[in-house]
């Protein structure tokens, strides 16, 4: 029973994304503890100190720093296909710290315009961000998506957000699209040049 189930729910992709980052800020930070420490145990030498308490200082800063970095970099994001198969079009969802991790959910067709951030040229980006300007609608309040990209410092080649751009120019062809994107798109035909 559970089988016919599965066969007959639409096919679903899901990305998780953000984990890496975090790990890396954690790393990161623990190898520059001992230095901050010592620097400034150097500098406060003629007082008096205490490394102990040092040491809890930089590891509740720590935990806070690696919370907060969890919470902005861990992002959860699935495709669905709509009844009727890859024609009817597909089902975009997402939850990230843009949207206070709630999933949100929208259609392809719904994008009028897109924009890429790209890490390289923006200051404190971890990982490109692809910005969706989505069409007024009765049904939700919100008319902006921003996702982020699965590689750190990425291009938007990556998943999940070459899967996306892909289906968003094949959705609506007519998609406003920045300087980032065309130049991304411009290799082969819209979609093409994405595939790896």
């Amino acid at each position: 029973m559970n089988r016919t189930l599965r066969a007959a729910a639409p096919p679903r992709r899901a990305f998780r994304t953000g984990g890496h980052t975090v790990l890396l800020v954690a790393v990161l930070y623990l190898l520059a503890m001992p230095i901050a420490i010592w620097i400034r145990q150097d500098g406060l030498r003629a007082g008096h100190n205490n490394f102990g308490t040092e040491f809890e200082l930089v590891l509740v800063l720590l935990a806070a720093l690696v919370g907060l970095v969890a919470a902005a970099a861990v992002q959860r994001v699935s495709l669905d296909t709509l009844a009727g198969g890859v024609c009817a079009g597909a089902l975009i969802r997402y939850a990230n710290i843009t949207s206070g991790h709630r999933q949100r959910a929208f259609e392809p067709r719904e994008v009028v315009g897109m924009s890429l951030h790209r890490a390289k040229d923006g200051r404190m980006r971890l990982t490109s961000t692809l910005e969706l300007r989505l069409a007024p609608s009765a049904h939700r309040t919100w008319n902006t998506v921003t996702l982020f990209d699965g590689d750190m410092s990425g291009d938007g080649r990556a998943e999940p957000l070459a899967t996306i751009i892909r289906l968003v120019v094949q959705a609506r062809p007519d998609v406003g699209l920045d300087a980032n994107l065309r130049a991304l798109l411009a290799a082969r035909r819209y979609g093409a040049a994405l595939d790896r």
